[in-house]
């Protein structure tokens, strides 16, 4: 046996892995001796490169939603991103809004004044740097991704050093508990999320400088730099990172040089903490008043929706906490999952209070659990979103992470005093250390299968329309129903650019001194096919054509907008019987809601008869896209039977 395997169990050993046969093939085994903490930090290491090779999958995940933008503008728009060296402003102005609108690249219940612009150029380049080395590879960006969160894991090692004793296996457990959190998986696959995870390193960096800084470690100016400038680059990374003056002063306070009055507990670093407010305070003001910032029903701005913020706040803030604590994103069952499957929901929210209960009950009087509490609640102040979303968990799950793994160290240490303390390591072990790997694969294969839905939709369209002699008058395609509501974001834009549209728009798009928008709505007028979305509803839906010219579409159950794929494009969930809004491909009116003011039927108006030959209506029956004719009296019961993903 080679030393370097000898080496290894040697490790497993001084981890306390003693249950390892002692005899192999008849000999005594001995193992190579290794300091317990010199196999801890090999296990983390190990435990880190390991969860590159955890989320190989993501590199089938190909490009999905946001994505789509990210390539359309850095291929054929570049100026848009050179300007301001950002790619995550898709919507600035209601003009933006209305030509998107036109184009069908955003549905018709698109609100004017819906805003998606945030100011990220540190990951938009990141974004750029791939488009540039590997052009439209997305194997390749994926595997940059995956670089990213290996370096966050690494950084969170660091960190976790200053709390937990280096060599304690406490310490590997907090690593594995965040390399293996659940609510990760799309900020690693899907690439337009990356940015969180870019954000996380630059804070992370951060905080460790003025670390060092509290400790006298190094140069106080390097710590100082350190510090500001991985503040300043995480800004420009993530909005969420201007939390970063309050999670340092935080530390100072909870955790003090020495015990005494609040002012004598930040006076040693009280300049810093004041430049670092300031930072924070400058950007908020530059950062708006440049008009960045989103609107929306899903993200919120409490600026500008400061109700529906205020009323969201607590209902998303305790459902993070759910999903933190059990790793169950419970709010896939439905956009109400309390009502609609109390007995899951029952069951998930009293293993988060349990949790709690015996986090409280072991840990209340350690300061530097405190801490990373009160690390946990300031990552969420403002990442308020109307519907529970794992994505924006990456910072305060680091808090977690350490906290899951002393409630573990502290319950295994009374094990033989709490008749509650076995089970309490044994749930968790297998909440966090089996059951969430489990959900992060569940989620990487489900994410992955959105490639099988474009391809699908892709295919479908290839079958139904002769792209080959696009009719010079233009063919306008409606989808009646949908084949997979979470890949409907900015699928029509997919369709354009993957398909023939019978002329080439570039002459259009390379103008110089012509506003983009002007060259979108050119090259859109000049093309000889567009794909417009009449409803994202999945399931049975009835359509009725009521005249030549008008067709109903009503949900057999449920509402119009029943999910966060719908109001991710809204302001307001506020409608009225008559609205309308109008396009010039179609005019859509609310025709009917039901006793809660949701939307239930809509009809559409057409400027030209439905057996217009320039119209394709399409149907997706749950097996297959297939055209439907519809004449004036015609009804059709729409089935597309898959389960629901909100």
């Amino acid at each position: 046996m080679s030393r370097w395997v000898r080496q290894q169990f040697g490790v497993l050993h001084a981890l306390g892995w003693t249950f390892l046969p002692s005899f192999i093939g008849g000999r005594p085994f001995t193992g190579v001796h290794v300091d317990k903490k010199d196999a801890v930090r090999a296990a983390v290491w190990a435990t880190i490169l390991l969860s590159a090779l955890f989320y190989a999958p993501a590199l089938l995940g190909g490009y999905m939603a946001d994505d789509h933008f990210h390539l359309f503008v850095l291929g054929e728009l570049p100026e848009l991103f050179t300007r301001q060296l950002n790619l995550f402003s898709f919507g600035t102005q209601p003009e933006e809004m209305q030509l998107f609108k036109k184009w069908g690249v955003l549905p018709w219940w698109t609100s004017d004044a819906l805003r998606i612009d945030f100011f990220r150029p540190i990951p938009s380049l990141t974004h750029w740097l791939d488009f540039v080395l590997f052009g439209r590879n997305p194997a390749a960006a994926h595997l940059v991704s995956i670089g990213w969160y290996v370096l966050s894991l690494a950084l969170v090692y660091r960190v976790m050093t200053r709390f937990i004793e280096d060599g304690s296996r406490t310490l590997l457990l907090a690593i594995a508990i965040f390399a293996l959190d659940d609510t990760h998986a799309l900020n690693v696959q899907w690439l337009a999320n990356r940015n969180d995870i870019v954000a996380a390193v630059f804070l992370l960096t951060a905080f460790l400088g003025y670390l060092r800084l509290r400790e006298g470690r190094g140069s106080a100016r390097v710590n100082v730099a350190m510090t500001l400038v991985g503040f300043v680059a995480a800004l420009l990374s993530k909005e969420s990172s201007v939390v970063f003056p309050a999670l340092v002063v935080a530390h100072a306070v909870i955790l003090p040089d020495s015990n005494g009055k609040l002012i004598e507990r930040i006076k040693p670093h009280f300049k810093l903490y004041a430049v670092l407010a300031a930072i924070g305070l400058v950007y908020v003001v530059v950062y708006f008043k440049s008009g960045h910032g989103p609107n929306s029903v899903y993200y919120l701005n409490p600026g500008k929706n400061p109700g529906m913020w205020a009323a969201q706040f607590f209902r998303s803030g305790f459902f993070h906490l759910v999903i933190l604590a059990t790793g169950v994103p419970l709010h896939v069952l439905s956009s109400s999952p309390v009502r609609d499957y109390p007995l899951p929901a029952a069951f998930v929210v009293a293993l988060t209070i349990g949790f709690w209960a015996v986090a409280w009950k072991l840990l209340r009087n350690d300061r530097q659990t405190r801490f990373f509490v009160a690390w946990m609640a300031i990552a969420q102040l403002i990442l308020t979103t109307s519907f529970p979303d794992p994505r924006i968990l990456y910072l305060p799950s680091i808090g977690f992470a350490y906290v899951v793994a002393r409630v573990m160290q502290e319950s295994w240490r009374r094990r033989d005093e709490w008749k509650l303390a076995r089970p309490v390591v044994v749930t968790l072990v297998a909440l966090h250390l089996v059951f969430a790997p489990i959900l992060d694969h569940v989620c990487l294969h489900v994410v992955n299968s959105f490639q099988d839905g474009y391809s699908h939709l892709r295919k479908g369209m290839q079958e139904n329309i002769d792209y080959e002699r696009l009719p010079a008058e233009g063919t306008e395609v409606f989808f009646l129903n949908w084949h997979q509501r979470e890949g409907s974001a900015l699928a029509n834009l997919y369709l354009t650019r993957n398909l023939p549209t019978g002329v080439d728009v570039t002459p259009y798009l390379a103008q110089k001194g012509v506003p983009y928008t002007e060259k979108v709505d050119q090259g859109f007028a000049a093309i000889r096919i567009h794909y417009y979305a009449l409803s994202f509803l999945i399931g049975e839906v009835d359509a009725r054509a009521i005249n030549d010219h008008e067709l109903t579409l009503t949900p057999k159950e449920g509402q119009f907008f029943p999910s966060l794929f719908e109001q991710l494009y809204m302001t307001s969930t506020q409608f009225k019987v008559g609205q309308t809004f109008e396009l010039p491909a179609f005019k859509a009116t609310i025709e009917a809601l039901n006793e809660m003011g949701e939307v239930t039927r809509v009809r559409f108006t057409f400027p030209k008869p439905l057996s217009s030959s320039g119209y394709k209506f399409m149907a997706y029956d749950g097996a297959k896209w297939h055209t439907v004719s519809l004449s004036s009296g015609a009804r059709l019961a729409l089935r597309a039977p898959r389960p629901d993903v909100d």
